[in-house]
């Protein structure tokens, strides 16, 4: 019943964000009015998990986002990022209780892919002219996990791949803080740079804290900003 239960809401979210998709595309200059801004963040990003022999593995962040403004200085920054990502590369292969796997990768690593699903919920301040800076709490659903064993045999290219669901918990916790430049100051695209650090133990039965941590880019687009702030034509005497 827990299991089903998880699937329905991942479900209703995945449907969710599609259904925000249309609505941005559909909406965006209705949406960006008055103290809202509305649009699109993209970018890339470098995820590690601590406590763990390995590197920091690329990935991408796809999600929507509104800027509600306070005062003239102080912005609620929400996002639903429909696709995000975490995990590590490079991490020494471990037993997978086949002993022929386990010889034919024992020269290789592993690569560890987790989606998600993420709500930031940022403060944004404006510190001087088109800089500000952001910080606040992230809630993440942690989707399809996943080890990807390579290893080279007899000049071969080797791969094999294990579902790690029973070993990745459903959420994860953390806070995000970061910098940003925008291109106009009012509705315009914006550039920043993102750290986010996780406070949950994300793998269940391994010794230590295992935290999500991830540095990223960020570029946001609005939608219909440009139409929104034009003024109305003047119908005919």
């Amino acid at each position: 019943m827990r299991k089903i239960s998880y699937l329905l809401l991942l479900l209703l979210m995945q449907q969710t964000m599609h259904a925000q998709v249309v609505i941005a595309l559909l909406f965006g200059d209705k949406l960006n009015s008055g103290a809202l801004e509305f649009g699109i963040t993209v970018g890339p990003s470098l995820t590690n998990i601590t406590n763990i022999q390995g590197d920091p593995k690329a990935g991408l962040n796809l999600g929507l986002y509104f800027n509600i403004r306070i005062n003239d200085r102080l912005f609620i920054h929400p996002e639903g990022i429909a696709k995000g990502s975490f995990g590590a590369r490079r991490i020494m292969p471990y037993a997978t209780g086949n002993d022929s796997l386990d010889q034919l990768f024992s020269g290789g690593d592993v690569e560890r892919k987790i989606g998600s699903l993420s709500l930031p919920v940022l403060l944004r301040y404006n510190i001087s002219g088109k800089w500000f800076v952001e910080a606040g709490p992230q809630a993440d659903i942690l989707l399809k996990p996943k080890d990807i064993f390579t290893a080279k045999v007899n000049d071969n290219d080797l791969t094999y791949t294990t579902g790690i669901r029973d070993e990745i918990t459903w959420f994860d916790f953390g806070l995000a803080a970061g910098l940003i430049y925008k291109l106009k100051k009012d509705k315009g695209m914006g550039l920043g740079l993102r750290y986010y650090y996780g406070l949950t133990d994300i793998q269940k039965h391994i010794q230590g804290t295992q935290r999500n941590t991830v540095w990223q880019l960020n570029v946001t687009i609005p939608i219909g900003a440009g139409k929104a702030n034009t003024p109305p034509t003047p119908a005919p005497q």
